[in-house]
């Protein structure tokens, strides 16, 4: 397919290389977008897409024509779809937005989720919010949350939740009460366990376990319970305050059996419905609408000297993740892969990854060495398009025009 670019004001941004929108919906050009549209969703018969990275072997092979043109036409087939500018060392997809306030995807990926986690109110950053900024930050420490009379603590190392402490738990619903209620253990041994956890400091599940009262897979059914009522109860402080202290890593027990996964207790508390009110509408700030219809984009933002480091990060997946519950569509430009390595980095959390390769631009073992670099990195690459070929040279000009005149009723 050949492709053309001009620039037009359309009102909220300025659109370059949106030539579709202006050539007539019935010219080969727009037909040459179409099948390509047609071809990728047959390659998505069995399994829904969502997101799409768009790259190629080297530079200049009009990736990012193809990306802004493509999205174009996903969108005038009614799907909301987000141009995503992770070309983060040479972007052009940005330029369809030449004076905006979107801090872009590096801005997002850099100082949303890197926002200093200190104190303050519950309605400003959610108990999920905080969640994610401990985890995506690495940090150790205490995040202390209280709503009224309630109080509640979770302990994080190294970004990974490790512990729940909820001082104000009815006492009926302790574990150790929980343990002689359920007739798990008798009062007279829940007795001496507490005893020697408050000789030695250690959790009260370990010392259970050390006095052979209990074998783990007990008390990791017991744990599991038991932390999944607290995680419950402090998702649902709205209105509270949160303090958080980091720790030394030296803080923190270090045992073998480590029984509860909270990050998967965390996944099922939410039940798929995360309220990231923070992190939501630093995220919708940053997306620019453009006067076509259903087309929006996330432009790169200010350059960082390291995007590899950045977009390889797991900050970057959640990101892509938050992206697809608003879009029907996401199209990612990201730089080419002989020169970095960051489409290498993306396309594993892509639905699916289409190489442009421009005529004449690369020989054929660059661009298969690419492909199989694509593959390398667990990539689903659905296809390999070839870019700006000269039709009248390629000596086929006079039937390809004479076959779409003659479908759509074009003069010649």
């Amino acid at each position: 397919m050949n492709i053309f670019t001009r620039r037009h004001n359309v009102g909220h941004v300025a659109i370059s290389d949106l030539f579709l929108a202006d050539y007539p919906g019935r010219s080969r050009f727009a037909e040459a977008f179409r099948t390509l549209r047609t071809n990728i969703q047959f390659s998505f018969i069995e399994k829904e897409l969502n997101s799409l990275l768009i790259t190629s072997a080297g530079q200049e092979e009009g990736k990012t024509s193809i990306v802004a043109n493509l999205s174009y036409t996903m969108a005038q087939a009614g799907k909301r779809v987000l141009m995503i500018d992770a070309d983060l060392r040479k972007p052009t997809l940005s330029s369809l937005v030449p004076s905006n306030n979107s801090q872009g995807i590096s801005g997002i990926l850099i100082s949303v989720f890197g926002k200093e986690v200190g104190e303050g109110p519950l309605k400003d950053l959610s108990v999920s919010d905080l969640i994610r900024l401990l985890t995506f930050q690495k940090k150790t420490g205490r995040l202390s949350l209280s709503e009224g009379t309630e109080k509640v603590a979770l302990l994080f190392l190294q970004g990974d939740l490790k512990d729940l402490n909820w001082p104000t738990r009815p006492e009926e619903n302790k574990l150790a009460n929980m343990l002689v209620k359920n007739q798990v253990l008798k009062k007279e041994q829940v007795m001496q366990a507490i005893a020697r956890h408050k000789s030695t400091g250690r959790k009260l599940g370990l010392t259970l376990i050390s006095m052979g009262l209990l074998n783990e897979d007990e008390l990791k059914g017991l744990l599991n319970t038991h932390m999944m009522e607290g995680l419950r109860t402090v998702l649902q402080f709205k209105q509270g305050e949160f303090v958080f202290n980091e720790l030394d890593k030296s803080h923190y027990e270090h045992a073998s059996f480590d029984p509860v996964d909270f990050y998967q207790l965390y996944n099922q508390a939410i039940m798929g419905q995360e309220e990231l009110v923070f992190l939501q509408e630093a995220i919708d700030s940053a997306i620019v609408k453009t006067r076509e219809e259903n087309l929006f984009l996330l432009p790169s933002g200010t350059l960082p000297p390291n995007p590899s480091e950045i977009l390889g990060s797991d900050r970057t997946p959640f990101l892509i993740s938050m992206l697809k519950k608003r879009f029907d569509l996401l199209v990612i430009d990201s730089p080419p892969i002989l020169p970095a390595s960051d489409a290498l980095l993306l396309a594993p959390h892509a639905d699916g990854t289409l190489l442009i390769t421009g005529a004449g631009m690369m020989n054929r073992d660059l661009v298969k060495k690419a492909a199989d670099q694509l593959r390398q990195a667990n990539a689903n690459l659905i296809g390999v398009a070839l870019n700006g070929v000269d039709i009248q040279r390629e000596g086929y000009y006079s039937h390809y025009y004479k076959y779409y005149s003659k479908y759509y009723g074009e003069e010649s």
